[in-house]
Protein backbone atom coordinates (compact mmCIF):
# COMPACT_ATOMS: atom_id res chain seq x y z
CA UNK A 1 0.00 0.00 0.00
CA UNK A 2 0.94 3.37 -0.44
CA UNK A 3 1.90 5.84 2.48
CA UNK A 4 0.67 9.45 2.84
CA UNK A 5 1.15 11.73 5.52
CA UNK A 6 -1.37 14.15 6.65
CA UNK A 7 -0.83 17.86 8.48
CA UNK A 8 -3.54 20.51 8.48
CA UNK A 9 -4.90 19.62 5.02
CA UNK A 10 -1.05 19.14 3.42
CA UNK A 11 -0.77 15.92 2.05
CA UNK A 12 2.92 14.64 1.26
CA UNK A 13 3.80 10.89 0.11
CA UNK A 14 5.86 8.81 2.51
CA UNK A 15 5.78 9.19 6.37
CA UNK A 16 9.14 8.95 8.46
CA UNK A 17 10.82 6.16 10.32
CA UNK A 18 12.18 7.42 13.44
CA UNK A 19 13.94 5.76 16.65
CA UNK A 20 11.82 4.85 19.35
CA UNK A 21 14.26 3.67 22.73
CA UNK A 22 13.03 1.16 24.99
CA UNK A 23 13.28 2.19 28.46
CA UNK A 24 13.63 -1.01 29.80
CA UNK A 25 16.77 -2.28 27.77
CA UNK A 26 19.24 -1.02 25.39
CA UNK A 27 17.59 -1.43 22.47
CA UNK A 28 16.40 1.09 19.20
CA UNK A 29 13.49 -0.40 17.15
CA UNK A 30 12.22 1.55 14.32
CA UNK A 31 8.33 2.86 14.30
CA UNK A 32 6.08 5.81 12.90
CA UNK A 33 5.42 8.03 16.23
CA UNK A 34 2.38 9.82 16.52
CA UNK A 35 1.23 12.03 19.10
CA UNK A 36 3.74 12.56 22.24
CA UNK A 37 4.22 11.70 25.89
CA UNK A 38 3.35 13.57 28.67
CA UNK A 39 0.82 14.06 31.51
CA UNK A 40 -2.50 14.20 29.68
CA UNK A 41 -1.00 12.61 26.53
CA UNK A 42 0.05 9.46 24.43
CA UNK A 43 3.13 8.25 22.21
CA UNK A 44 1.06 6.15 19.34
CA UNK A 45 4.01 3.70 18.32
CA UNK A 46 3.53 1.19 14.91
CA UNK A 47 6.80 -0.60 14.41
CA UNK A 48 8.23 -0.92 10.65
CA UNK A 49 10.37 -3.49 9.63
CA UNK A 50 12.31 -1.95 7.08
CA UNK A 51 14.15 -3.36 4.04
CA UNK A 52 17.53 -3.74 4.33
CA UNK A 53 19.37 -0.76 2.55
CA UNK A 54 16.23 1.02 4.37
CA UNK A 55 17.36 -0.16 7.70
CA UNK A 56 21.24 0.85 7.40
CA UNK A 57 20.21 4.42 6.79
CA UNK A 58 18.02 4.93 9.39
CA UNK A 59 20.99 3.22 11.59
CA UNK A 60 23.00 5.87 10.02
CA UNK A 61 20.79 8.62 10.11
CA UNK A 62 18.84 7.89 12.85
CA UNK A 63 15.44 8.44 10.52
CA UNK A 64 14.25 7.26 7.10
CA UNK A 65 11.53 8.13 4.49
CA UNK A 66 9.22 4.88 3.37
CA UNK A 67 7.09 5.14 0.75
CA UNK A 68 5.09 1.50 0.64
CA UNK A 69 4.57 -0.95 2.83
CA UNK A 70 2.12 -3.64 4.40
CA UNK A 71 0.20 -4.53 7.52
CA UNK A 72 1.66 -7.81 9.42
CA UNK A 73 1.49 -8.64 13.41
CA UNK A 74 4.28 -8.07 16.10
CA UNK A 75 4.78 -11.19 18.40
CA UNK A 76 2.21 -10.07 20.96
CA UNK A 77 -0.61 -9.49 17.90
CA UNK A 78 -0.17 -5.83 17.44
CA UNK A 79 -0.28 -4.32 13.94
CA UNK A 80 3.31 -3.41 12.76
CA UNK A 81 4.62 -1.87 8.68
CA UNK A 82 6.49 -3.92 6.62
CA UNK A 83 8.05 -1.88 4.33
CA UNK A 84 7.91 -3.36 0.74
CA UNK A 85 9.73 -2.29 -2.75
CA UNK A 86 6.63 -1.54 -4.23
CA UNK A 87 3.08 -1.01 -4.25
CA UNK A 88 1.16 -4.34 -3.74
CA UNK A 89 -2.44 -2.77 -2.81
CA UNK A 90 -4.25 -0.03 -4.81
CA UNK A 91 -7.38 -0.43 -3.22
CA UNK A 92 -5.97 0.98 0.32
CA UNK A 93 -3.64 3.25 1.61
CA UNK A 94 -1.92 3.73 4.75
CA UNK A 95 -2.08 7.82 6.13
CA UNK A 96 -0.77 8.84 9.10
CA UNK A 97 -2.80 11.68 10.48
CA UNK A 98 -0.87 14.35 12.13
CA UNK A 99 -3.70 16.23 12.98
CA UNK A 100 -3.69 19.71 14.75
CA UNK A 101 -5.63 21.28 17.70
CA UNK A 102 -6.49 24.69 17.78
CA UNK A 103 -5.64 27.34 20.77
CA UNK A 104 -7.78 25.22 23.73
CA UNK A 105 -9.71 23.30 21.48
CA UNK A 106 -9.84 19.70 20.41
CA UNK A 107 -10.43 17.47 16.49
CA UNK A 108 -11.78 14.72 15.07
CA UNK A 109 -11.69 12.01 12.30
CA UNK A 110 -15.04 11.50 10.31
CA UNK A 111 -16.62 10.04 7.30
CA UNK A 112 -17.78 11.96 4.76
CA UNK A 113 -21.13 14.74 5.82
CA UNK A 114 -23.69 12.26 5.73
CA UNK A 115 -26.51 14.78 4.72
CA UNK A 116 -28.22 14.88 8.12
CA UNK A 117 -28.03 18.23 10.58
CA UNK A 118 -28.31 18.79 14.23
CA UNK A 119 -28.68 21.68 16.42
CA UNK A 120 -26.33 22.44 19.01
CA UNK A 121 -27.51 24.55 22.59
CA UNK A 122 -27.55 27.69 21.11
CA UNK A 123 -29.72 26.30 18.42
CA UNK A 124 -27.46 26.46 15.80
CA UNK A 125 -27.12 24.05 12.62
CA UNK A 126 -24.43 21.76 12.08
CA UNK A 127 -23.88 18.25 9.51
CA UNK A 128 -23.83 15.44 10.63
CA UNK A 129 -20.87 12.63 9.64
CA UNK A 130 -20.62 9.13 8.48
CA UNK A 131 -18.23 7.41 10.81
CA UNK A 132 -14.30 7.45 10.09
CA UNK A 133 -14.13 4.96 7.37
CA UNK A 134 -10.38 3.87 7.93
CA UNK A 135 -8.80 0.94 10.02
CA UNK A 136 -6.63 2.21 12.98
CA UNK A 137 -3.26 0.37 13.65
CA UNK A 138 -2.07 3.17 15.95
CA UNK A 139 -3.20 6.02 18.05
CA UNK A 140 -1.86 8.93 19.95
CA UNK A 141 -3.08 11.81 21.80
CA UNK A 142 -1.64 15.77 21.70
CA UNK A 143 -2.64 18.58 24.30
CA UNK A 144 -2.17 21.93 25.50
CA UNK A 145 -1.37 22.68 28.78
CA UNK A 146 -0.23 20.50 32.10
CA UNK A 147 -1.75 17.58 31.92
CA UNK A 148 -3.78 18.30 28.71
CA UNK A 149 -6.26 20.31 30.81
CA UNK A 150 -6.37 23.52 28.02
CA UNK A 151 -7.09 20.78 25.06
CA UNK A 152 -6.35 17.71 23.23
CA UNK A 153 -6.93 16.03 20.42
CA UNK A 154 -6.13 12.67 18.43
CA UNK A 155 -3.30 11.70 15.91
CA UNK A 156 -4.06 7.95 14.47
CA UNK A 157 -2.32 5.71 11.41
CA UNK A 158 -4.46 4.34 9.62
CA UNK A 159 -5.45 2.05 6.86
CA UNK A 160 -8.11 4.07 4.29
CA UNK A 161 -9.90 2.34 1.63
CA UNK A 162 -9.73 4.07 -1.73
CA UNK A 163 -12.88 5.90 -3.22
CA UNK A 164 -14.03 6.77 0.61
CA UNK A 165 -14.06 10.52 1.81
CA UNK A 166 -13.02 11.42 4.97
CA UNK A 167 -12.32 14.08 7.34
CA UNK A 168 -10.21 15.93 9.56
CA UNK A 169 -11.51 18.65 11.57
CA UNK A 170 -10.17 21.29 14.10
CA UNK A 171 -11.65 23.15 17.19
CA UNK A 172 -10.66 26.15 19.49
CA UNK A 173 -9.49 29.34 18.37
CA UNK A 174 -8.02 28.83 14.93
CA UNK A 175 -6.53 31.67 13.78
CA UNK A 176 -8.36 31.92 10.26
CA UNK A 177 -7.34 28.66 9.35
CA UNK A 178 -9.81 25.80 8.08
CA UNK A 179 -11.88 24.10 10.34
CA UNK A 180 -11.79 20.95 8.11
CA UNK A 181 -10.10 19.60 5.67
CA UNK A 182 -12.02 16.30 3.40
CA UNK A 183 -9.98 13.63 1.61
CA UNK A 184 -9.86 11.04 -0.92
CA UNK A 185 -7.51 8.34 -2.50
CA UNK A 186 -8.05 7.62 -5.67
CA UNK A 187 -5.92 6.59 -8.91
CA UNK A 188 -3.07 6.27 -6.94
CA UNK A 189 -3.80 10.28 -5.38
CA UNK A 190 -4.58 11.01 -1.94
CA UNK A 191 -6.85 14.39 -2.89
CA UNK A 192 -7.50 17.06 -0.02
CA UNK A 193 -10.03 20.06 -0.01
CA UNK A 194 -11.92 22.01 2.27
CA UNK A 195 -15.68 21.65 2.02
CA UNK A 196 -15.76 25.34 0.20
CA UNK A 197 -13.61 24.35 -2.19
CA UNK A 198 -15.20 20.91 -2.51
CA UNK A 199 -18.77 23.12 -3.72
CA UNK A 200 -16.70 24.96 -6.38
CA UNK A 201 -14.51 22.58 -8.04
CA UNK A 202 -16.38 19.31 -7.74
CA UNK A 203 -13.16 17.67 -7.30
CA UNK A 204 -15.18 15.09 -5.30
Amino acid sequence: MKIFTISEGRVSEGATVEVLKLSTAEVEIPAILVGEKGRGRKLGVLPVHLLPEKYKEWQDKGEVTISAAKVGQTKAGKPKLIETSGITDTEKCICVFRTRIGYRGANEHTGDRDGGMERDYWDAEYPTFHPFPGEILCEGIIAQGDAGMMGSGSQLVAVMPAGTVFRTAYYGRLYGEPSAHYYVYRDGQLLSATWDEREVSDIF
